[in-house]
């Protein structure tokens, strides 16, 4: 059960290199040169494919994968500040993927986006709303990252990508969409709210005085994308979806075609490279792709592999396959052939890899899990995805990843039902089952001990790497196997990542995450684990969505099912979170009752992490109730349990918990105005705190503690503690908390001068209060 929900420190907001400061690709490509190795010699030495490399030193990939990073800089050598620079000007995905090598044709479209971006602002209130619609694979991504790029001096408060991942069993909520949005746009984790209408609004606040270009890509219907309509502002927001999205009021609509003749025979012609072919038989080519740009892709990658395969030839297969084909939707039917085509000249190998990639439950991944599925070597699944992308069935995804177009995938899907029907079954649970073991494994990591044993992973920090890099993969694995009946490894999985849940509260999945567990117990005819995970959604849906009502009617439920399996400490732990409920609701004299009830059932049950949880939150409430003089008692009851060594507890668990309390036994003396005492339990919160290594808090009640100092008027030893929580806030990226902070310290020093430092307080104060536009 969980003691605290304490955030890690969340990643940095994007920084830009130095000017003038070489970039990645050529600091790698230098060190490659002076030590004299080709760029596949390289390849052989870190085991990092040769087209991960090129890309990287053509800095076609911004942020390569922490692994690859790392290897390539110990077999390169890299000087450590250099690495430092490195790996600090890389540590945020660039905000829009770069456009498509090749691309032809559309100058109307572009020229029609061009003037929108361009029209005067006059007296216009509202961002302007384009939707880009049309069917699959004409070419609607390609379009708006074309235009992106074109129109990049238009927008200088910066341009950003979200994929909405409409095409897939369960797309991007808008809730998910707006979080990783307002992490592009430099909003702190800790300032985004859990609401998805609340983010809608801090979304809105904060395009209003940008000059932004935002694409969601992908989009499913109207209920997706209404929440992601703009506001007010001089941004641009572009939609691309399969449908008319005609519910969209504000909006503008640029429905795409297929190419014309001319536009699709250059994009053949330019992908295929230089060919001598009759002019009329590259055109019938074109004609018989559908003049749809996916097709055209495949087909001239194709020409491009093959230099003996002349296009008559290929015009020839095209109507054999064509003939052959009984049902098509017409307007697929060039993608389809295409498909067919390619896929018909690929080696066994390379059709059974093409074939499993199907499996995949997440929008991309890397050589791992196909080695899995296609049972060789990692280094084998690397060279067939290599040699796929090569084909144009396969893209390749930035941070050397791998990822198919939803259209491609169906026939990857097919080509796997219809080839291996015996194989297709037992193939997609042995694959669910690797993702559920890796992601248990995970995160086992996160557990106040740590994990039972040695892991897949070296470290925590390689475990979170992993969860926040496959979170479509083990998430889709997730939904998948609880959809196939694999209850017992749902469950187990869920089980091991609720610790590291705490780390990632804003994330809109774990509501479904522990819902699919808790239904997963009940199909096992579990009570007392389905108690569990129903109060593990009792947390999510308070912490997460604030949905406090919902999360009291999870907590009965889980209160219930606790009972049917007489299990005591389920019950109080129940009760807590209905509790928790209950007190973002502001009913406290509710809180109060249940937190009673709790303590009782949780002593009796012998619970040691549960009895002094119980115990804090009971003084919290009677503290909001106005009773400071028993909430104190309470709370100096709870610190004589915990500094017990006979008592039974955790080490994280007892030192996390205790910290806390020290803070609670602040707030109790405050509220009883006997600040000298405050100031001494807040002194020691702090010290608990940074033995702890819990930097969130420690800023927090740094700040508090400082305050409280005025309070006494000994504020001698303050400027010490506010530069400290200006450092911490800054790592955990809480610029509000920082800027409190720094407020403070320009407070108090009467010169305008830092006492213990070199900058004028006034001036940080300032710079720490800017923040972003939200």
């Amino acid at each position: 059960m969980r003691v605290c929900s304490v955030k890690p420190t969340p990643s940095a907001p994007e920084r830009p290199s130095a000017p003038g400061s070489p970039s990645l690709g050529a600091v790698l490509r230098g060190c490659r040169v002076a030590a004299g190795l080709s760029i596949e010699a390289l390849a052989e030495r870190c085991g990092v494919s040769a087209r991960a490399i090129s890309d990287i030193e053509r800095d076609r990939v911004r942020r390569p994968q922490r692994r690859t990073l790392t290897v390539l800089f110990e077999v390169l050598a890299v000087p450590d500040d250099e690495r430092r620079r490195l790996v600090e000007a890389t540590s945020v995905r660039p905000a829009v993927p770069d456009p498509p090598r090749y691309f032809s044709g559309r100058a109307t479209e572009l020229r029609a986006l061009g003037d929108i971006a361009r029209r005067p602002p006059g007296d216009r209130q509202q961002a302007t709303v384009v939707v880009v619609t049309g069917p699959a694979g004409v070419g609607k991504t390609s379009l708006v990252l074309r235009a992106t790029a074109d129109l990049a001096t238009e927008f200088p408060d910066g341009r950003f990508f979200v994929d909405l991942r409409g095409m897939d069993d369960v797309p991007t909520t808008p809730g998910e969409a707006l979080h990783r949005l307002l992490r592009a746009l430099g909003v702190p984790e800790q300032r985004i709210p859990a609401g998805r209408d609340e983010r809608a609004t801090a979304y809105r606040s904060a395009l209003c005085e940008r000059r932004a270009l935002v694409v969601w890509d992908n989009a499913a219907d109207e209920a997706q994308a209404r929440p992601l309509l703009p506001g007010a502002g001089r941004s641009l927001v572009l939609f691309t979806s399969r449908r008319r999205l005609s519910g969209l009021d504000p909006a503008q609509w640029l429905s795409l075609e297929p190419l014309p003749a001319e536009d699709s025979t250059a994009m053949l012609r330019a992908i295929a490279g230089p060919v001598a072919v009759d002019p009329a038989e590259l055109s019938e080519l074109a004609r018989h792709c559908g003049h749809m740009p996916l097709a055209l892709r495949v087909t001239g990658q194709r020409l491009s592999a093959e230099p003996g395969l002349s296009v008559a030839e290929l015009n020839r297969r095209f109507t054999g396959e064509q003939a052959r084909l009984r049902v098509i939707d017409a307007d697929t039917a060039g993608i389809h052939t295409a498909l067919s085509l390619s896929y018909r000249r690929l080696g066994d190998d390379l059709r059974r890899t093409f074939r499993r990639l199907s499996l995949m439950p997440g929008p991309d991944f890397g050589p791992d899990p196909v080695a899995v599925v296609t049972d060789v070597p990692d280094a084998d699944a690397e060279q067939r995805l290599e040699a796929l992308v090569e084909s144009g069935l396969v893209a390749a995804v930035p941070a050397d990843r791998y990822g198919l177009h939803d259209l491609v995938r169906a026939f990857a899907a097919d080509r796997l039902t219809a080839e291996e029907p015996d194989a297709a079954g037992p193939l997609r649970t042995s694959s669910l089952r690797w993702w559920l073991s890796r992601t248990t494994a995970a995160g086992r990591h996160f557990e106040p001990d740590g994990p039972p044993s040695l892991t897949q992973f070296r470290d925590r920090g390689a475990a979170t790497a992993w969860l926040d890099a496959e979170r479509g993969n083990w998430f889709g694995a997730l939904r998948s196997a609880a959809a196939e009946g694999l209850y017992g490894p749902v469950v187990e999985t869920v089980d091991a990542l609720h610790w590291f849940s705490d780390s990632r509260v804003h994330l809109d999945l774990w509501p479904e995450v522990f819902r699919l567990s808790a239904e997963s117990a009940a199909r096992l005819g579990d009570p007392r684990t389905e108690a569990v995970h129903l109060n593990y959604l009792s947390w999510a849906q308070a912490i997460c969505q604030r949905e406090y009502a919902g999360s009291v009617t999870t907590a009965m439920r889980a209160l219930d099912r606790a009972v049917d399996a007489g299990d005591l400490a389920q019950q109080g732990w129940a009760l807590l979170y209905a509790a928790s409920g209950h007190t973002g609701l502001g009913d406290h004299a509710a809180a109060l009752r249940q937190r009673q009830q709790a303590w009782v059932l949780l002593r009796r049950a012998g619970d040691p992490e549960g009895l002094p949880q119980a115990m804090a939150s009971l003084g919290t409430s009677l503290l909001s109730l106005g009773r400071p003089t028993e909430a104190l008692r309470v709370h100096q009851r709870t610190r004589c349990l915990l500094r017990d060594p006979r008592y039974p507890i955790a080490a994280f668990a007892r030192a996390a918990t205790d910290a806390l309390n020290c803070r609670r036994i602040a707030g109790d003396l405050a509220a009883l105005d006997r600040w000298p005492e405050c100031v001494t339990a807040l002194r020691e919160a702090v010290a608990r705190l940074r033995a702890s290594a819990m930097p969130a808090f420690e800023a927090l009640v740094s700040v508090e503690l400082v305050e409280a100092l005025r309070r006494t008027g000994e504020t001698r030893d303050a400027p010490a503690y506010l530069r400290r929580a200006i450092e911490l806030a800054d790592d955990c990226d809480d610029p509000d908390l920082a800027g409190r902070a720094a407020t403070l310290l320009a407070e108090l020093a009467p010169d305008g001068v830092d006492p213990g430092g070199q900058v004028p307080v006034a001036t940080r104060a300032k710079a720490r209060t800017s923040g972003c536009g939200s």
